[in-house]
């Protein structure tokens, strides 16, 4: 029979993931749910490092976040890691690593110089309904190993960054799908579709921390309700994603609605946008959508950030291209001090689209220089008939 102290010790642990349960229910902003979840993890087990990682489709991290590794170590470092070897297995087999050392792992290849040597390990897989979508991984425990308990307890935190995750995805597909006009039609069906799911998931949440010190397992039987409600909301909101259509892009062509953006920024952040969009040349419409939504991130990340100060929209059709550029008069930012330790969305999104499309991208700014985006996408070869 467990000791009074291990009792005390697990209610604690589970009070804490209680906490950042709550701390999460209804936080759409992905970065800061996964961050919340990599430092509570962290803390429950002990570990001096952590690092929570959601592959790209190249073989990297799209997003990385560490716990542990500075600023200026990271820099010494390098690049980040690769999708491969003990990390990559995470995501490939899908199944959690616990080892004594790592280094001894079948996988295991080697540590860059200036990196940690991390010899204890525990490695979970970020999933949601079968589809493994990260990784979560510690290391440094003052404990010498990390024991299956800890692990339970970090699989119920990668639960939860598994449903934070699509339901991150869920919600910026549905903005994307939403044009100014339908936001606020869209905004009330998934109010009405899913916020009896949400206050039940909370009232869940909030009877797991009234038993968590008196019955951890009651406890424990709350958070996997939750689990499941969460995943019942998502299905909600996945029906609604799917039946919306940018109607007014499918309706009016990019130029139209391109127009429309522009004069929403204006009315509603009362920001300066000078935009020049050429009428002409009707693209393919996954052409028309990637570009659509280049643009409006490009312009939502100069709104944010450069204030009140000019900035620029500019779409040209030439014979051999069609160009897009989106400039500010910002204070702009260091290309290559961006944090090493926080790989976030901004700019890998509009990477992403623009890699699909087949388009090419560039990101130009410094300090006190505001910033350029060029997006170039060549025109596709007719095939002769």
């Amino acid at each position: 029979m467990p000791q009074p102290s291990n009792l005390a010790r697990r209610a604690q642990r589970l009070a804490a993931l209680n906490e950042a349960a709550l701390a999460i229910a209804g936080d759409l902003d992905l970065d800061r749910v996964l961050e919340k979840i990599l430092t509570t993890a962290a803390r429950l087990v002990g570990a001096r490092y952590g690092a929570l990682g959601i592959p790209d489709r190249h073989g990297g991290f799209g997003r990385f976040l560490t716990v542990g590794i500075s600023e200026q170590r990271a820099a010494r470092i390098g690049a980040l890691p690769r999708v491969h070897g003990v990390l990559g297995s995470l995501v490939t087999d899908g199944k959690p690593i616990r080892s004594r050392d790592i280094r001894r792992h079948p996988k295991f290849s080697w540590y860059p110089a200036e990196h940690p040597e991390l010899v204890e390990f525990l490695g979970v897989p970020i999933r949601y309904r079968g589809e493994v979508l990260g990784n979560l991984f510690f290391s440094g425990t003052r404990h010498g190993v990390f024991s299956a308990e800890d692990q339970r307890l970090v699989e119920m935190l990668a639960a939860h960054a598994g449903v934070a995750i699509t339901t991150a995805r869920l919600y910026a597909d549905a903005q994307d799908l939403a044009t100014l006009e339908e936001r606020s039609r869209v905004a009330r069906e998934l109010h009405d579709a899913v916020s009896q799911t949400l206050f039940s998931l909370v009232y869940e949440a909030r009877a797991a921390a009234d038993r968590v010190e008196r019955d951890p397992a009651a406890a424990a039987e709350h958070l996997s309700h939750v689990q499941q409600q969460a995943a019942g909301a998502l299905d909600e909101m996945r029906s609604l994603v799917l039946a919306l259509r940018p109607k007014s892009l499918e309706r009016d062509g990019l130029a139209a609605t391109l127009h429309d953006h522009v004069q929403g920024l204006r009315r509603i952040h009362r920001a300066a946008i000078e935009a020049r969009i050429d009428e002409g040349d009707r693209l393919p419409p996954d052409q028309q959508l990637g570009i659509l939504r280049i643009a409006q991130e490009a312009l939502h990340n100069a709104v944010k950030h450069a204030g009140q100060v000019p900035i620029r929209l500019d779409l040209r059709h030439a014979a051999d291209a069609t160009r897009l550029v989106v400039s500010d008069e910002g204070p702009g930012f260091d290309i290559k001090a961006m944090s090493r330790t926080r790989r976030t969305v901004g700019l890998h999104a509009m990477r992403e689209r623009a890699h699909a499309m087949g388009a090419n991208l560039t990101i130009e700014s410094r300090p006190g220089g505001g910033s350029i985006i060029r997006l170039t996408l060549p025109k596709r070869r007719r095939r002769s008939p």
